[in-house]
């Protein structure tokens, strides 16, 4: 008898047990009005999330140990991987990355039924069920089709270990992260569902949820931004985002997300958007299911499929679960979702961040249509018709750059209306920072319309919100006593203050700064491509780069045979910057799939990005340049967006209409 093979399958078991449990028992005391019920169906939950831990506990124990006796182990990992690769070995599969979401979807899932048993008593446990429902849902394709626990007849001697292109450190961070935020999503979704089933649709559950709708914004954005990182690192594209069908799928539940949180915001001060905010939360998660669903199913090809299993259509039926019973939901308590409060003017707030919502709609529909056009081509001419990146670049940066602009405008309007002069007045240093940054950028050769738009909008977002901060803080010196060493402290007063405020703002700032960085380094890339023998040099750029040499050198672990590493000096004019070390990695286990190894150059003006494709017998090597503006700046604008989404998390709003202005002017991230 295999003990960690057993003890694994038997947590599972228990687990969806125990999720079963949760949905019959907080079903049957809310209708029976019976507390007990309720509270053992809330420990059930707890119950499940700790029997989830014992199996990831037992997975890991297994790969650390090398127990190829389990076929997951062997199919994953191999005795020469270090102990981090096997660590991310854990979820480089399919059935350890389905356990690692059934693991986080519990803890994201008991965390909610311990809140609300203070925050939402009322809606418990109709939450609770709504939990046990969608954790059992997850869990049976563990238990039943693709358990990471199943026994090998036969016990390999050694593993085949991790796929090449998992071999980086990324993989030990990237891919919980970016579950982490899509399986936060179904804890809005689990109070909203709460909420329309108990019949209360007013700001109480808005409050409840609104700190895990932040999370899972935080969490989300933060693993796409990782997920970017290491596209940009370890591909050797040259790029980034290559709008590839699964990364569209990571992406999407991000942007309901964002427009949640703004709802939150409009439905909290005017009691509007009731039926917007319970839609929102239940898109992103039934977003999340269908990433989950493309990811698995071999729908639309992607580099980071797994391979077509049986499971696919499964999550289908879970889509479709999720999106008809939310419908139905929506249309059953219809009557009770419309606000007490109607628009009173355009020039409102209000009207800004619901323009917002709908430019976040509008750019999710987008990404949606084209990662499923190739599939609607087939079904309807038979011939699978791909959208490549230039669609999603001319389709998405316009609704981009007017989603910055509505941001910038979200920002300056004031609630319910404003008087014709204050708008003046507000509304005329954002409209000269326009103008004047769109002069400045065509005297300074910026001539692409698509590329000076998307950054006049950007700039005009940055020096909206930057004012604000400003006029926040200038005040804060004099309170102080005055003086240069009081500025750091006023710089950060804002932020004390009011943390979601201005934790929001800090996102604004963020996305400009990215904005910037994408389409200056989308618009203004330059790359050659050429082969060259060792001793002779070709221009990127302003950039002279010889190629000096190509050597062996012999495997570390992990997989890999050898490395094969090309020397390369970088010139700028006379002067000699460095050497970068692009080359070619070959594995033990896969001689058919070498990976490259990129060298990146980063300034804060642009990386210099070189990439080794191959060689012939004379050592002719073929290379790939790209001098790529300002993408530093990208990073450093995640940065700033995940750090206003946590300072945000500070945020405690009053009921609607009964507390401070400031904390009511706060727009949530976008």
């Amino acid at each position: 008898m295999n003990l960690a093979g057993a003890l694994g399958a038997s947590a599972l078991v228990a687990a969806l047990a125990a999720a079963l449990f949760a949905l019959g028992t907080s079903t049957w005391g809310v209708r029976r009005g019976h507390a007990g019920a309720i509270a053992s169906g809330r420990r059930a939950l707890y119950a499940a999330a700790a029997l989830l831990t014992l199996a990831m506990a037992t997975l890991a124990a297994s790969l650390l140990r090398d127990d190829f006796s389990l076929v997951y182990v062997a199919s994953v990992s191999s005795r020469d991987m270090e102990t981090a690769f096997k660590w991310a070995a854990l979820w480089s599969g399919q059935p350890g990355s389905l356990l690692l979401w059934a693991w986080l979807l519990s803890l994201s899932l008991a965390g909610v039924a311990r809140h609300l048993a203070r925050a939402l008593p009322w809606a418990r446990g109709h939450a609770q069920a709504v939990s046990g429902a969608v954790l059992a849902a997850f869990l049976v394709p563990l238990v039943f089709l693709a358990s990471p626990f199943e026994v090998a007849a036969v016990t390999p001697p050694d593993g085949v270990g991790l796929n090449p292109l998992l071999v980086d450190p990324a993989m030990l961070i990237h891919p919980p992260l970016l579950l982490a935020g899509l399986t936060s999503t179904a804890a809005p979704f689990a109070v909203g569902s709460g909420a329309l089933l108990a019949g209360h649709v007013d700001s109480g559950w808005v409050r409840a949820a609104r700190p895990w709708a932040l999370g899972s914004f935080v969490v989300l954005a933060t693993g796409n931004v990782l997920g970017g990182w290491w596209a940009y690192t370890v591909l050797g594209w040259g790029g980034y985002w290559a709008w590839d069908p699964v990364e569209n799928s990571a992406i999407l539940p991000l942007l309901p997300t964002i427009a949640l949180l703004h709802g939150f915001a409009v439905q909290e001060r005017r009691g509007m958007l009731r039926l917007w905010n319970l839609a929102m939360a239940a898109a992103a998660f039934s977003l999340a299911v269908f990433g989950t669903f493309n990811v698995r199913s071999g729908l639309v090809s992607s580099v980071h499929s797994f391979a077509q299993s049986e499971i696919g259509p499964y999550f289908l039926g879970i889509l479709a679960a999720v999106i008809l019973g939310s419908v139905a939901l929506l249309a059953w308590r219809s009557p009770r979702l419309s606000g007490p409060h109607d628009f009173e003017s355009l020039l409102s707030r209000e009207t800004g961040l619901i323009v917002n919502n709908y430019l976040l709609t509008a750019i999710a529909l987008v990404i949606l249509g084209g990662t499923l056009f190739p599939v609607a081509s087939e079904l309807v001419r038979g011939v699978r018709v791909t959208v490549s990146e230039p669609f999603y670049d001319q389709a998405v940066g316009p609704l981009l750059a007017l989603l910055l602009l509505a941001a910038a405008a979200g920002v300056l309007l004031p609630w319910r209306r404003g008087s014709p002069r204050s708008l003046r007045r507000r509304l005329a240093q954002p409209v000269a920072a326009l103008v004047g940054s769109a002069a400045l950028l065509s005297a300074a050769g910026v001539r692409d319309p698509f590329a000076l738009g998307g950054i006049v909008c950007a700039l005009t977002l940055a020096a909206v919100t930057l004012r604000e901060h400003w006029l926040a803080a200038r005040g804060a010196p004099r309170a102080g006593g005055g003086g240069a060493a009081s500025w750091p402290l006023a710089a950060w007063s804002p932020f004390r203050r009011d943390p979601g405020r201005y934790g929001g703002y800090l996102v604004h700032l963020g996305a400009a700064v990215m904005a910037i960085a994408v389409v200056a380094s989308t618009a203004y890339q330059q790359q050659v491509r050429v082969a060259v023998a060792p001793g002779e040099s070709f221009a990127a750029g302003r950039y002279t780069l010889t190629y000096e040499r190509l050597e062996g050198r012999p495997g570390t672990g992990n997989g890999v045979e050898t490395d094969a590493v090309a020397t390369v000096t970088v010139r700028e004019g006379d002067r000699l910057l460095g050497e970068m070390q692009p080359g070619r990695r070959f594995f033990t286990n896969f001689p058919d799939q070498p990976m490259g190894v990129v060298a990146v150059r980063s300034t804060w003006r642009e990386d210099l990005y070189l990439f080794m494709q191959g060689w012939d017998e004379d050592l002719v090597t073929e290379f790939q340049a790209f001098v790529n503006p300002l993408v530093i700046w990208l990073w450093t604008g995640a940065g700033l967006l995940v750090s206003g989404g946590l300072l945000a998390f500070g945020w405690q709003r009053p009921a609607a209409g009964a507390g401070a202005a400031g904390a009511a002017d706060a727009p949530g991230p976008a």
